[in-house]
């Protein structure tokens, strides 16, 4: 085994440290980046497609959203032409949950984009999106 392999590795366990892995709020990061996502997305978005851009499983997307509908911050919306499809909205809690969670949520990322400035925060940025794309293709 080399080396470098262990450091690498070891570099990236130490990255992911330092990145927030408990929510604000007592809300956990993976629903506090589904509420995100939603509020992000231009057309209220069903799980399945939650799930495609997210790059996670629909159950997945079907775990967090739970606890998100029951404290009321997201709401469904049922297809009038589909009654087992929906549509997720944030509700007025969740888009002051959103703007509550703002700071903390993006305070890695800015931080980074501060540190490195924009030319290496980008580079990084697509660093990290090929990195996920072969592993992905590797675990097929």
């Amino acid at each position: 085994m080399k080396l470098r392999h262990l450091q690498i590795n070891q570099t990236l366990n130490q990255f992911s440290r330092l990145t927030p892995s408990d929510g604000a709020e007592g809300r956990p990061v993976a629903q506090q980046n589904l509420l995100f996502w939603v509020a992000a997305e231009p057309v209220p978005p069903t799980p399945t497609e939650l799930a495609e851009a997210m790059g996670l499983s629909k159950a997945a997307i079907t775990k967090m959203m739970g606890p998100l509908l029951d404290d009321q911050l997201l709401m469904k919306t049922i297809d009038p032409e589909d009654n087992r499809s929906f549509t997720l909205t944030l509700t007025e809690a969740g888009k002051q949950a959103v703007r509550d969670m703002s700071d903390d949520y993006f305070k890695p990322m800015n931080a980074l984009r501060d540190g490195l400035g924009k030319k290496k925060f980008n580079k990084l940025i697509n660093l990290l999106d090929q990195a996920n794309e072969v592993l992905v293709g590797a675990d097929e």
